[in-house]
């Protein structure tokens, strides 16, 4: 691209033949051997040649040949013109004008072969002339749509009051000096009111005259200014409208109704609780605690009465003389029921015994969601878990969960002790290892317990496949709170 310093001139061509369709073929622009241009510190030199397109057009942007700093000064373009089917190229010279920033190439090409060999584009037009003389005026071709030779036009035709109509029966009124309408103008007895109710000169009229009462004879049925019972209502006057907000009160869509269906949306809270005499017939009716009472197994254990929101099974039926240790870098998954919505903020394990120091930064505990969603996840393990002969570990989510009603699993995540021997043991079902089948269901339901595919894992994955847990016995028992 040539430096902005070197004004340049935009050249296009299109051509045809004889027939109108578009000829094929390039056409080379060529400069003197080498040029110099002082102020851009450049050589330029070489052909530009430019291809004709599918309508027989080219465009190019070529240096102007009279810029300031040119060495040789003043040069020309040789044009060579390579036409398909054209016979022999034509040949001729152009200089291109830097007061010219576009120009065609069929301005500049000489149309006569015996002519000058190249034409030189103009420069900018000069100053305009004096103004020749003045023509003779033309003829009118039309006056108000009419073009007869003749053309004589009455008030109608400029849409005129003729001068006989002015002051004429039928015609308009003519104005005096004083801006009014003469009286002789004026028909008899337009001047004024000839009577009112059929009384002249001097007229007074009295209520009688006009059908009406007087004050004094207006009985109950008529209201004087200022007596009427009603001033004003809830301060309004007028043609009043009242809303309900105007009367202090709720629009009929906003009021709790006493009888008939109606839907009740957003967060209510009661001063009293409310109360029903009927059993619920649906899973959301309200119910009263003596049903539930009644239709609950009277002596279970729920993981709310030991503090805990849901667990995957009650600890009570742990096993006694078992424990988990888990292979290093393997995501073992503990099935969690959580029948009603809550915000999960801990994962909880018992640990039976753990020597401690033995775990490894890179050890983790999480909640995922049955789509296999992380939702949670706790710091590293070896922080959180520590020596212990026996003891219930409740491990803080990064980010408490607002959990709804569903399926869950608590993730764990071990590596740095040996599995065998010095890692920490974790509860296990009374059938973990012997009778592993705490793992049935039915096709492809909820997997309770199972390990991620993958191995050798140093981080809980932020999501996985749920069709693809190894089903695994390790029965662990895990919580949330």
């Amino acid at each position: 691209m040539l430096p902005e310093s070197i004004p340049t001139v935009r050249l296009t061509a299109r051509y045809l033949g004889l027939d109108g369709h578009p000829l094929g073929g390039s056409v080379v622009f060529q400069p003197p051997a080498l040029l110099t241009h002082s102020a851009a510190d450049l050589f330029v030199g070489g052909p530009t040649t430019a291809t004709l397109d599918a309508e027989g057009r080219l465009d190019v942007t070529l240096p102007a040949t009279d810029a300031e700093g040119w060495n040789p000064y003043g040069w020309t373009y040789t044009v060579t013109e390579r036409l398909t089917g054209a016979g022999r190229p034509r040949t001729y010279h152009i200089a291109l004008a830097a007061a010219v920033p576009e120009v065609d190439l069929a301005d500049l090409a000489p149309a006569d072969p015996a002519g000058t060999q190249y034409v030189t584009v103009p420069g900018p037009a000069g100053p305009p002339g004096e103004p020749g003389p003045q023509g003779p005026a033309g003829p009118v071709r039309s006056v108000n749509g009419r073009a007869e030779t003749d053309v004589v036009l009455d008030a109608a035709d400029l849409g005129a009051v003729a001068a006989s109509a002015v002051g004429a029966a039928g015609g308009v009124a003519q104005l005096d000096t004083t801006g009014k309408v003469p009286a002789a103008q004026l028909p008899a007895g337009g001047a004024g009111v000839a009577s009112v109710n059929g009384k002249t000169g001097d007229v007074v009229l009295a209520a009688a005259d006009l059908g009406a009462l007087t004050r004094t004879d207006a009985d109950a049925r008529y209201l004087t200014p200022g007596s009427a019972p009603v001033v004003s209502v809830n301060g309004q006057t007028g043609a009043i409208v009242l809303a309900a907000a105007d009367l202090g009160a709720v629009t009929a869509d906003e009021a709790v109704l006493l009888t008939g269906n109606q839907t009740v949306a957003g967060s209510k809270t009661f001063s009293a609780a409310p109360a029903t005499t009927a059993d619920p017939t649906s899973p959301n009716h309200l119910v009263r605690r003596s049903y539930v009472e009644s239709v609950a197994a009277s002596g279970v254990w729920t993981p709310a009465a030991l503090g805990f929101k849901a667990w995957a099974y009650d600890p009570a039926t742990s096993s006694a003389s078992n424990a988990q240790y888990c292979i290093n870098g393997n995501v073992y998954f503990i099935g969690i029921p959580l029948t009603s919505p809550g915000t999960i903020t801990n994962v909880c394990f018992y640990v039976p015994g753990y020597v401690g120091g033995t775990l490894a930064a890179t050890s983790y505990a999480g909640l995922y969601t049955s789509a296999g969603k992380r939702v949670g996840v706790t710091g590293t393990l070896d922080k959180l878990i520590g020596k212990t002969s026996g003891g219930t570990f409740v491990l803080k989510l990064s980010t408490p969960y607002t959990a709804t009603a569903g399926n869950y699993w608590v993730a764990l995540l071990v590596n740095g002790p040996d599995p065998k021997g010095n890692g920490p043991a974790f509860l296990v079902g009374a059938s973990m290892g012997d009778r592993p089948g705490g793992g049935a269901r039915v096709g492809n339901a909820f997997q309770r317990y199972g390990r991620h595919p993958a191995t050798g894992q140093t981080s809980l994955p932020e999501d996985f496949t749920p069709s693809t847990i190894i089903p695994d016995a390790n029965a662990i028992w895990a919580a949330v709170s």
